[in-house]
């Protein structure tokens, strides 16, 4: 009995020694979290971060809010207000898939039951098959099960009208379908599609921001583009603004519009005239330009081929170029550079108009020049050269004024200078290399390379009695250059009465009758200027292998007006083809009268 006793006075002991020691684990337990709560409250406190997250930028975030104020771009116009670029208001369709997505309790996003009903609804107002949209809604489910926020709904669902939002929102409305959402975009409506695309221009996005991506959307993007502006403002519970908080932080300025010297009608006239003659001739590029002769305004500016700046449409095809030909592009412009070199050697008194020269070909230093019939005319007067476009006749007019002069007299036609349009991407010409031969070649237009424009510069001083004019797209713009003579006003004079002979005389003009204005004298030169092989080996030797081109200034009398054509490379060529583009737009402009 006295052993039991013992053993439970024992077992009793060391079950209160138990007691104690856990209770004091417990308070060391109870310290110890105190402790490590106390140094992680101190911590958020002190740092003011919780899981790396700035607790003052979530209040921020919570309690106050911005909103960044999107520019509009400014819009072209053409010389009339006509509007020729607006901004269009279009929508990038979204699915928001995230059940988290709420507004006042109400969900907001499209449930996986509904992706069958939804894709089935959508294709019927965008360009994608209700399985392709359904294997997009698809994607926004992982592989575990969870669901990403957002899924975009393919290029299909971009760009989309207001119409095409309103279709589709009514549709999912009446199946009682959420979380189609729509994100508006700025975007750029080209009025007449590819009319003047090259000069107009495109545009493109770059980190969320429009700008432009050629022609005046490009040279103009500056003005154009305008600077976003930035609001702040509190936030209540809802997340809404509080009334009286709204702060502007940057003001919004909108793009700035621009008015060209196009003429619309003019410009859809020529467009369509091109298209015709481009069907038909089947050319590498065809071009056409209309310009006031006393102001420089082009009142119309085309090439083919050309594209849509909205849809991209015509970038495809095989002959399609980006470049603007009228500035981007240098070409050895052929015989209607003799219209220079005839008014320049009158200046100098080398050209005399009944000197009779025996035309067909001509050696300068070991190179034999030919001139186009070889000549099956006979001997020339030098008039008669002009207007029969001998080559011989020119190099002849080379010889009486000598290298220097001509040298000198090339330089002041501004090939090596910009004409400073206001379009991008120019390149300047060049003039010959000083060797005779060359020298020579430059007097019809070959060995010389030139932008279009810089043509028309030329063409303008004859129009103008001497003094060349700036050529410009935009209106209201000032004059950049010194517009110093370029011929005397005697020498204009003269070389706009041999042009008539281009086209009125029926044995020596090389464009007898094609080309035509309704009680008005007419000037023009034409030019069939050899292309020099991308390799250097010379000029290329097809049947067709030429730019085929015309200068017409008129009326003959008071010039009012130049048109400038060129047809590079036609498949099928004709001599009505670009009469055919010219004569309804000579009697355009006359009767319109811009």
């Amino acid at each position: 009995m006295k052993k039991i006793k013992k053993f439970l006075r024992e077992k009793n002991s060391s079950s209160n020694e138990n007691r104690r020691r856990v209770g004091l684990l417990m308070i060391g337990c109870t310290i110890i979290v105190f402790l490590a709560c106390a140094v992680r409250i101190s911590y958020v406190i002190l740092a003011g971060r919780v899981a790396g997250v700035s607790l003052a930028e979530r209040i921020e975030t919570l309690y106050n809010g911005s909103e960044t104020l999107i520019a509009n771009r400014g819009e072209i116009f053409d010389r009339n207000g006509r509007p020729l670029v607006i901004n269009g208001q279009q929508f990038d369709m979204i699915a928001v898939l995230s059940p988290s997505y709420t507004d006042g309790g109400e969900p907001r996003y499209l449930s996986q039951d509904n992706f069958s009903r939804a894709a089935t609804i959508l294709s019927n107002h965008i360009d994608s098959t209700s399985e392709e949209i359904l294997a997009m809604l698809e994607e926004g489910i992982t592989d575990d099960g969870d669901v990403l926020f957002q899924v975009e709904l393919g290029n299909a669902g971009k760009s989309l009208s207001q119409e095409q939002r309103n279709a589709i929102e009514e549709a999912l409305a009446a199946e009682n379908i959420q979380g189609i959402h729509f994100n508006p975009t700025n975007n750029r409506t080209y009025v007449n599609g590819s009319m003047a695309a090259h000069l107009l221009g495109y545009t493109t996005t770059q980190d969320g921001k429009v700008i432009g991506g050629g022609g005046l959307e490009q040279a103009y993007n500056e003005i154009l583009q305008g600077t976003d502006g930035q609001i702040t403002y509190e936030r209540n519970a809802q997340g809404n603004p509080v009334p009286g908080t709204i702060a502007t932080t940057r003001p919004l300025v909108h793009g700035t519009d621009l008015r060209t010297t196009l003429s619309e009608p003019l410009q859809m006239q020529l467009e369509t005239l091109l298209s015709r003659a481009d069907d038909a001739a089947q050319a590498e590029n065809i071009t056409g330009v209309v310009m006031k002769a006393d102001t420089g305004e082009i009142l119309a500016m085309a090439q083919r081929p050309t594209f849509n700046p909205e849809t991209m449409e015509g970038t495809e095809a095989d002959n399609f170029v980006w470049r603007n030909l009228f500035v981007e592009e240098q070409y050895e412009p052929g015989s209607t550079m003799k219209i220079g070199t005839v008014a320049t050697a009158i200046d100098n008194g080398s050209f005399d108009a009944e000197e009779v020269i025996p035309a067909g070909r001509i050696e300068v230093n070991g190179t034999v020049i030919n001139d186009h019939d070889r000549g099956q005319k006979g001997p020339l007067t030098m008039r008669q050269a002009f207007s029969w476009s001998s080559n011989v006749g020119m190099v002849e007019l080379y010889n009486k004024m000598g290298s220097d002069r001509w040298r000198q007299a090339i330089g002041r036609f501004g090939i090596d200078e910009t004409t400073d349009a206001g379009l991008p991407g120019e390149v300047v010409g060049s003039l010959p290399d000083n060797n005779i031969v060359d020298l020579a070649m430059s007097t019809y237009g070959q060995a010389v390379s030139v932008n279009q424009l810089q043509m028309l510069r030329m063409f303008s001083a004859i129009a103008n009695e001497g003094i060349p004019v700036q050529p410009r797209v935009v209106a209201d713009e000032e004059n950049t250059q010194e517009n110093e003579r370029m011929f005397s006003a005697r020498a204009s004079r003269q070389v706009l009465d041999y042009m008539r002979d281009v086209v009125e005389d029926e044995e020596y003009g090389t464009a007898y009758d094609l080309y035509r204005l309704e009680g008005e004298n007419v000037s023009a030169k034409t030019g069939t200027a050899q292309i020099a092989a991308e390799d250097g080996s010379g000029y290329l030797r097809g049947a067709n292998d030429y730019i085929y081109s015309v200068a017409l200034i008129y009326p003959s009398d008071e010039p009012e007006y130049i048109l400038y054509l060129t047809m590079k490379r036609p498949q099928n060529y004709s001599p009505t083809i670009l009469p055919n583009i010219a004569n309804p737009i000579m009697a355009r402009t006359i009767q319109q009268g811009e």
